[in-house]
C-alpha cells in the first residue's frame, strides 16, 4: 500500500470507530497523529532500508512486537503529560486524542499492508512478526524511497489505492457538512 492509501484507510477507519462511539466527527486536531501513525512504519523502515540497517522495507516497525512498545510509549507519554496543560488548552486536547489517533494510524498501515498478501494468497505476511521471522531482501529497497514515490505519484490516475483515497475524501467533506 502507498501513502495516501495508509493516510486514506487509516482516516476511514479511525472515523468508523470515532462516529460508532461518539456519533460525531473525528476531531481535526487528531489528524495529524492520525497521520503520523499511518505512515510511521515506512518512516522508519523504508529508509533504514535504503541505508543498508535493515534488510528489508516492511521490517522492525511493521512487527507487531514494535507496534505494541511504540503505542505504548505514545499511551504512557499521554497520561505522563495529564496534569500539564489547562482543560480548555489545544495541547491537553490533543494528549486526549493523540494516543487513539496515532495507534489507530499505526495499526491501520499494518493491516494495510497485510491486505493485499493475505487476499493474494502470499505467505508473504511474516514481516509483522520481525525478528522471529528471518525477511529477505528487497530489490526496491535499493532505490531511495522518496526516488520511489516521486515515480509513483507522477501519475496519480494509476494509483492502486485510487478508489479508496476518493471514498476517504468523500467522506470527510460529507463529515464536514453533516454536522455544521
Amino acid at each position: 500500500m502507498l501513502p495516501l492509501g495508509h493516510a486514506a484507510l487509516a482516516y476511514l477507519l479511525y472515523s468508523g470507530h470515532v462516529l460508532s462511539r461518539t456519533y460525531r466527527r473525528p476531531r481535526y486536531l487528531a489528524l495529524v497523529p492520525l497521520a503520523i501513525g499511518s505512515q510511521f512504519p515506512d518512516l522508519v523502515d523504508k529508509p533504514l532500508a535504503y541505508l543498508g540497517v535493515l534488510t528489508y522495507g516492511r521490517s522492525l516497525a511493521h512487527s507487531v512486537f514494535t507496534f505494541v512498545l511504540v503505542s505504548g510509549v505514545v499511551w504512557w507519554g499521554a497520561t505522563a503529560l495529564q496534569t500539564r496543560w489547562p482543560d480548555t488548552s489545544w495541547q491537553y486536547r490533543l494528549r486526549r486524542v493523540a494516543p487513539v489517533a496515532f495507534t489507530s494510524g499505526y495499526l491501520s498501515h499494518l493491516l494495510g499492508d497485510l491486505y493485499g498478501p493475505a487476499v493474494g494468497g502470499s505467505a508473504d505476511v511474516r514481516f509483522v512478526l520481525y525478528p522471529i521471522y528471518a525477511i529477505p531482501r528487497a530489490a526496491g529497497d535499493d532505490i531511495a524511497p522518496w526516488i520511489r514515490l516521486v515515480r509513483i505519484y507522477r501519475d496519480m490516475g494509476a494509483h492502486p489505492q485510487l478508489e479508496l483515497i476518493l471514498l476517504a475524501f468523500v467522506v470527510f467533506i460529507g463529515l464536514h457538512f453533516w454536522e455544521k
